[in-house]
């Protein structure tokens, strides 16, 4: 895999992304990033969920989060 892959499946999401959220391969969250700020990650699918951003970094980094852009369901 190139770097350049990595970076950008490795880093946080932004406003206006599609992207689902799995944790240990447990799906999380999936649809439209509405917000992104010091605390919170909200999402809205089938309603909004709010993910904690200290959370989701920590889990990016030790590989328990994995993020799937660009997905349109």
């Amino acid at each position: 895999m190139s770097l350049l892959r990595r970076v950008r499946e490795n880093r946080m999401p932004r406003v206006g992304e599609v992207l689902k959220i799995y944790q240990h391969d447990h799906m999380l969250a999936h649809g439209y990033v509405v917000n992104v700020d010091r605390r919170t990650i909200s999402i809205a699918g089938q309603g909004i969920v709010d993910l904690d951003t200290d959370v989701v970094r920590r889990g990016i980094h030790d590989g328990s989060v994995r993020i799937e852009r660009g997905l349109n369901n």
